[in-house]
Parts: C-alpha cells; structure tokens; sequence
C-alpha cells in the first residue's frame, strides 16, 4: 500500500459517499465515476449529512464502523469499538423458546419417579420466533439446543396438574437461591436467571454449551413417584452477549 492513495478531493468524495452508503466499488485512485465536488462542497455536504439536513439524504454508518455478525456472536470479542445496529443487536442476543398453550394441550399423563430428575416429555407443540441454527427450538423432543457457547438468560413456567397422592414437586432449582415446592393437586411454577457459562453441564440441561448441540429442557423432581399431565408451559432461551 503506498503512502498516499488519494489526493484530498478524492478522499473527502470518498469520505462523504461512505457516510451516504454509496461507497466506490474499487480502492484504486481515480475510478470513482460520477460528480466529483470540490473539497468544499463536500466537506459542507458532509456536515449537512450528519446533522440531517442535507435534501434527499441519510447518513449510514460505514461498513467498517459497524459490529459484524462472527464479533456480535463471539462472546470473547470485545466488540465495543464498534457501532451496533439494530440488527447486530439483534444477533447478538439469539434467542428462541418452546411452548404449549392453556386448552391446546395433548400431553400425556407422565409418570415421574421418586428423587430423581425427570425430563418432562410430550408437552411442548408449538416453536416461538427463533434465531435459527444457533438456537434450534425443538418441541417435538420437548428441548432447545444450543449451538454457540456463552451465557444465557432463560425463563420458564408450566402449569401441571398432579394425578397421584400429594407429593412435593421442586422445578429447575439452579435457577433461584431457593427451590420451588408445591404439594397442591394443581400446580403453577415458574423462574427465570441466568445460566453462568463456566459451570459444569447438569442433568437440568443447563444450557452454557461448552460444546455445541447442549439442550435445554424441563425437568421434574418429586418427593415421592407420582403421575402427572402438563396443562400449559412455555420455556425461553435469550444469549446474553452484548
């Protein structure tokens, strides 16, 4: 590259199609094409562009200036010296979630045992606005995968309806300083917290992936075995870079 490329009434021209979202397709000195202004009119349109005054004109950040997609997924980037759009925004915090809606339900009655973690299953239908590969809802297998390593913010509530004896029920407890208990016949739980990356991967699915496909599901813990059926729940995932 040599020290000099441009003469200062290419740079500026360049300078102000940049910020006007028409940047020239080459680098190469003296092919811009088009109505080259002086170095005063276009320092002049620049100040106008960037007040919002110049006629039939917006500014657009350059290119260069703006967080791209690999820094707003890359939990370790430091993406601050960059500009984030509404849609890097956007990628930065993937999200997705799965859910069943009150009087849609179809899910069978499940049997959980005594003292163990249980996956609920046979409960989730229906998939919310996703991100895509990096967040995969999967209803059909009752989970949300997780593709990217990173922490995440993840939100729960279900609804279950106990058909056995009564019995305590205790719901996600790693996502609150205390567990949830119930013992009604009718039972109503719900939290949200975020899940710390550097943690070891549990039987609760937590879904910090220090590899991809980790999966995020609900699982059920009963003081004593019992049977019960789902009558509405919605799990959400939210990465929190950025």
């Amino acid at each position: 590259m040599t020290r000099q490329r441009y003469n200062t009434t290419e740079s500026w021209n360049r300078i102000l199609r940049l910020f006007q979202g028409k940047a020239v397709a080459t680098d190469q000195p003296a092919t811009m094409g088009g109505e080259v202004l002086s170095t005063d009119e276009c320092v002049s349109d620049l100040t106008e562009l960037l007040s919002g005054s110049l006629p039939n004109e917006v500014a657009e950040l350059p290119a260069s200036l703006v967080c791209t997609v690999p820094e707003a997924n890359e939990p370790t980037n430091p993406i601050n010296t960059r500009a984030m759009t509404p849609a890097s925004h956007a990628w930065a915090h993937e999200y997705g979630g799965i859910y069943v809606s009150t009087g849609t339900v179809s899910s069978p009655n499940q049997i959980i045992p005594a003292t163990t973690w249980t996956k609920v299953t046979g409960t989730f239908k229906h998939t919310m606005w996703d991100s895509g590969a990096e967040i995969y809802c999967d209803p059909a297998n009752d989970q949300v995968v997780i593709n990217e390593v990173g922490n995440y913010f993840v939100i729960y509530h279900i609804d279950i309806l106990n058909r056995g004896n009564a019995v305590t029920l205790e719901m996600m407890s790693y996502l609150n300083a205390l567990p949830q208990y119930a013992t009604r016949s009718y039972v109503e739980l719900g939290a949200s917290g975020t899940v710390d990356g550097s943690k070891a991967l549990v039987a609760f699915g937590e879904v910090y992936a220090p590899a991809t496909g980790s999966a995020m599901s609900l699982y059920i813990y009963a003081s004593a075995a019992t049977t019960i059926k789902v009558a509405a729940a919605q799990l959400t995932v939210e990465k929190m870079n950025g």
